[in-house]
């Protein structure tokens, strides 16, 4: 029997952060890892999706060179490259995690835990009993039980980054954040895209004006998007795989494509974890936890993807330090995701934070809103980035910023200036009054600040 102080189950955003902070208060710390130490954000989400949309984007730049003048490039490009260098970021980045970790005092187990008491997990052979546990196992990909799906084959985001060629035809099924990131990937390189999305709109999460905006300009670059189907079917075809959507009024159609890709959410990693076992209690997203982390089982406290409450690289981070600091230390601390930024890394980008215009009027405020086009600022003139806006939610009463919604070049970046002034609590007079510097994409806040009377 191996006793530890803290045992974290999980390496991934979560499990990394919660180990590291739990060697500050505990005198031995464990973590169980089935793979590499870095999770999927490393091997195969953040990191190296965001190396394939940068390559995406500077190769479309090269092809449009001659708008600055210089040669454009007028050969296609080379994917199985293209896949060597997303390859190389995630060496550079995931290698060493697992000795880092151990370095740091963690002992780290290479297996899969499974309970068999509230206090005690069975890792392979090796039973390990921890007076503080911490459940950081994250999540995977779901994919529907769609009719002919298993029988025609079909890859899931961690397929797609494995490919070495571009599919000349590829399907779409899903068209939230790692839809349309994909869909921009491989149509940049050569790929038909087609989005299959059951809601009326990609990115429906999102302000309706930025969603339809987006949607707009993937169709211009030649990306088809069908909404408002459901899949009810997928067969084989000789030269394809075909897939049968319904929309609303009953009636289907059918596309052929080369490759599937299902990008239709994620689902909590704890099938083998036996969570029953320990007393925990479940729901269909995860595990459930209070404001503090801790689960139903008061030594015991769960961060990340496994909480089901929302599937960000550096909500998780945050959660596995709190989940360690709260475990360690006997304090309390609480999460809070009212000012919660968040972005999409499409071409143009999306940024978020705070209420969209129609949940602000749904919680009862009076809205007014504000817009500046990236095609009236100087710098998007200048660097080819015109596509987009700027739009700002504010309360009438007090002019106190409830949302801002950003869809265009640097998006990921400019929705923080958002976010600090809603934390600060200004107005968005208060905004619209600070000095810019000038040519800037950034400008594009304050101007738009300043078209709300």
């Amino acid at each position: 029997m191996i006793e530890l102080d803290v045992l974290i189950i999980g390496g991934g955003s979560a499990g990394e952060d919660a180990a590291s902070y739990s060697t500050k208060g505990s005198g031995s710390v464990g973590m169980v890892e089935k793979s590499l130490v870095g999770g999927a954000c490393v091997f195969n989400a953040c990191i190296p999706t965001k190396a394939l949309v940068h390559a995406a984007r500077t190769y479309k730049k090269m092809r449009d060179a001659s708008f600055y003048g210089l040669p454009a490039l007028d050969k296609s490009a080379d994917y199985s490259q293209v896949k060597a260098f997303k390859d190389r970021i995630i060496e550079g980045i995931g290698t060493g995690r697992d000795e880092r970790m151990s370095k740091r005092g963690v002992r780290v187990f290479k297996g899969t835990a499974r309970f068999v008491s509230a206090y005690e997990v069975i890792v392979n052979d090796e039973h390990i009993r921890a007076n503080k546990i911490i459940i950081a196992t994250g999540s995977e990909a779901a994919v529907p039980p769609i009719p002919g799906l298993e029988d025609a084959g079909y890859i899931t985001n961690v397929g797609a980054l494995d490919l070495s060629r571009v599919p000349e035809r590829l399907a779409i099924i899903g068209g939230g954040p790692v839809g349309v990131e994909f869909t921009q990937i491989f149509s940049a390189f050569g790929s038909q895209v087609t989005i299959y999305e059951m809601t009326d709109r990609v990115v429906s999460m999102e302000d309706e004006e930025i969603s339809r905006s987006l949607g707009d300009l993937l169709s211009k670059q030649g990306v088809s998007i069908a909404t408002s189907v459901k899949v009810s079917e997928i067969k084989r075809s000789g030269s394809g795989k075909l897939i049968v959507t319904e929309d609303r009024s009953g009636e289907k159609r059918t596309g052929e494509h080369d490759e599937i890709l299902v990008a239709t959410g994620r689902k909590p990693v704890m099938d083998e974890l036996n969570p029953s076992a320990a007393g925990i209690e479940t729901f269909k997203k995860g595990i459930k936890v209070d404001a503090s982390l801790q689960t139903n089982v008061p030594h015991i406290w769960a961060a990340g993807d496994i909480t089901g409450t929302l599937y960000f690289t550096y909500v998780g981070y945050e959660q596995g330090k709190t989940a360690a600091l709260n475990a360690t230390t006997g304090r309390r601390g609480e999460m809070n995701y009212d000012i919660l930024p968040r972005a999409t890394f499409c071409d143009p980008e999306i940024g978020s934070v705070g209420l969209t215009e129609a949940q602000a009027v749904e919680k009862g405020y009076r809205v007014k809103t504000g817009r500046y086009n990236y095609a009236d600022m100087t710098r998007p003139i200048v660097s080819n980035e015109t596509d987009g806006f700027i739009k700002i939610v504010a309360e009438v009463e007090s002019g106190r910023i409830l949302g801002g919604h950003i869809l265009g070049a640097e998006a990921s970046s400019l929705i923080h200036e958002v976010a600090a002034a809603m934390a600060g609590k200004m107005t968005v007079a208060e905004v619209g009054d600070i000095l810019h510097s000038y040519p800037t994409f950034s400008e594009g806040v304050r101007y738009a600040c300043q078209t709300i009377d």
